[in-house]
């Protein structure tokens, strides 16, 4: 496979509206226990209702010919949490006043997809750029959404959507009996790519990697937002310090890492002088040393 020309943006900045998947872990975990392990189908889980968030951000784009994208990444999960969400932040107006361009689904997972009906209350008919992989079960959680507009299921591979933002569709099964993650990149003219994802289930090192491997007049690494998935259930041990070392081998110059990456990854990046921007610990978010809740993340 040949290397992808992106282009270069003008700006990037990226609202984190929640980074809360779910508001207790413990409960989480005993759920998908209950149902029998991360095997079984996220469909026949019996997910306790009051214990649902949703992971979502809103990001701005003004791109190599000065247009200004705004991109809805994942819709979160619980549909009356994500609905205050998205009033809160004033989403609300921009999907009704048709001022965001598509929504755009990182992977099936409930805490990123099931949140759907609280986008759809203000713009049934956004396009919606869902990842090739989506179950049938998915797909029909979709067509009984109320959802009037364009899905475009993207395959595997890069593609360029505007000029200095490409996506990336990863091919690989994810645990809950899910397939498929997408990824965007951004080149922020004169400072580098800025990776966004929504979970990392391919693993953030596979992500940069793919970045120096496959976009044309690649320089430099920017930016990392979203979950990193590193320790999600604050777990740590030498695999996870092996991560943290051939991340800081990468160089990266902002770290906006939130939701699964764990506050325990975050803690040791810190120690070890990786520059990891701080948030504000407001509107639910339960720590200030990552951009949570509300917070806004320009590179």
């Amino acid at each position: 496979m040949g290397t992808l020309a992106i282009g270069t943006a003008k700006s990037l900045s990226v609202k984190c509206l929640s980074e809360v998947s779910w508001h207790d872990n413990a409960r989480m975990r005993l759920d998908v226990r209950e149902a029998g392990g991360l095997s079984v189908d996220q469909f026949d889980v019996k997910w306790t209702p009051e214990n649902a968030a949703g992971v979502s951000a809103l990001v701005s784009v003004t791109a190599g010919d000065g247009r200004t994208w705004r991109i809805l990444m994942d819709v979160g999960w619980d549909v009356a949490y994500m609905d205050a969400v998205f009033r809160r932040e004033g989403v609300d107006r921009l999907l009704a006043d048709g001022n965001i361009d598509f929504v755009y689904v990182t992977h099936e997972h409930v805490d990123h997809f099931w949140g759907l009906p609280a986008v759809l209350k203000y713009r049934p008919d956004v396009k919606l750029m869902i990842p090739a992989g989506f179950s049938a079960r998915s797909k029909e959680l979709l067509a009984a959404s109320g959802h009037k507009g364009e899905v475009v299921e993207m395959p595997p591979g890069p593609h360029l959507l505007f000029p200095g933002c490409a996506t990336v569709t990863f091919d690989q099964p994810i645990f809950l009996k899910t397939h498929g993650e997408q990824v965007l990149y951004v080149n922020v003219e004169g400072k580098g790519i800025v990776t966004i994802t929504g979970c990392c289930h391919p693993g953030v090192l596979g992500l940069l990697g793919y970045a120096k491997e496959h976009f044309e007049g690649f320089t430099a690494f920017h930016g990392v937002y979203g979950g990193l998935h590193i320790s999600p259930f604050e777990e740590w041990g030498p695999p996870q310090e092996e991560v943290l070392d051939k991340l800081q081998a990468f160089g990266v110059r902002k770290f906006a890492c939130n939701h699964c990456t764990g506050e325990t990854a975050v803690k040791k990046m810190r120690e070890r002088g990786m520059p990891v921007l701080p948030g504000t610990a407001r509107n639910g978010s339960k720590s200030n040393l990552y951009p949570g809740n509300g917070d806004t993340v320009e590179f």
